[in-house]
């Protein structure tokens, strides 16, 4: 029996159906393999969760709604299987890495997103203002009058400048989880298991409760307390957050910030048999 034939090798034209299925399902099964090791080795800064984000932008444009992750990951798929009638890979072995390699090529030129640092809720106008330089302590030789007066613009300039940036929405998150927290919580946010965001609809900004800094997190009990400022332009915005928890169902909500009141949200996570990738297989991942 000559080499290669139970590999699945054959002349131009002699491919049947069962052929093109296999080597089809052979590219899916590339695709596949590429999704998961993706998302194992990434976690939550997988170019999977980019890819959702932007097919929800689209579909909502068009008026279809949100497009939940499972129906990215079928496209996906069938990319892997409809690239080898272009590629046209001579076997299985070859449709499977051709349809892996496709997938590798597109998650490497898609960015990741982890999303920016929310603000320390405890910093005041006086921390976040520059220390004054050593030239506004020296005497002005035009006199003191004149000196004062530039000292006061500079002042009032950088008063106004720390005033706008220091706009926020001061946001308490308490999230209880029945159940219990089911582990050290530092430990759950290292491996993943433990992750959240905060997006501003107003600003269309995504900021991650857990990582990054910024946020001072502390724990009471069975409830996490989360504590931080969110960057605001306008007196009231439109928050959504969407917190995800082993052993717990994940929890998407919004809410109305506003200046100068502190929003108290409590947040309860419900307890949950179903593991978590196929929980986030059915959610749309649009911040």
């Amino acid at each position: 029996m000559p080499y290669g034939v139970k590999r699945g090798i054959r002349t131009p034209g002699e491919y049947g159906i069962s052929d093109l299925f296999g080597l089809g399902l052979a590219g899916a099964a590339g695709i596949i393999a590429a999704v998961i090791t993706d998302y194992r080795s990434q976690g939550e800064a997988s170019a999977i969760y980019t890819i959702n984000e932007w097919t929800v932008a689209v579909s909502t444009m068009l008026g279809l709604g949100d497009i939940p992750l499972y129906v990215v990951v079928l496209g996906l798929i069938t990319i892997g299987a409809g690239s080898v009638f272009y590629f046209q890979p001579l076997t299985r072995q070859g449709a499977f890495a051709q349809g892996f390699g496709l997938l590798a090529v597109m998650m490497t030129a898609i960015p990741g997103d982890l999303a920016g640092a929310l603000q320390p809720m405890e910093a005041s106008l006086e921390e976040l203002a520059p220390p004054p330089s050593s030239a506004s302590k020296t005497a002005n030789p035009a006199g003191p009058t004149q000196a004062a007066f530039t000292d006061g613009q500079v002042r009032a300039t950088k008063t106004a400048s720390v005033k706008q940036e220091a706009a926020r929405y001061e946001v308490t998150l308490m999230i209880e989880f029945e159940g219990g927290i089911p582990g050290d919580v530092a430990d759950l946010i290292r491996r993943g298991k433990l992750r959240g965001r905060l997006h501003n609809a107003d600003t269309d900004r995504t900021f991650n409760l857990f990582r990054n800094g910024g946020a001072v997190i502390r724990q009471k009990g069975e409830t996490l307390i989360v504590r931080a400022g969110v960057p605001a332009r306008s007196d009231e915005a439109t928050l959504w957050i969407r917190i995800e928890c082993e052993g717990h169902k994940i929890e998407q909500q919004s809410n109305t910030a506003r200046l100068r009141t502190p929003l108290e949200w409590t947040v309860t996570l419900e307890q949950s048999s179903t593991p978590m990738f196929l929980q986030r297989l059915g959610q749309s991942y649009w911040f």
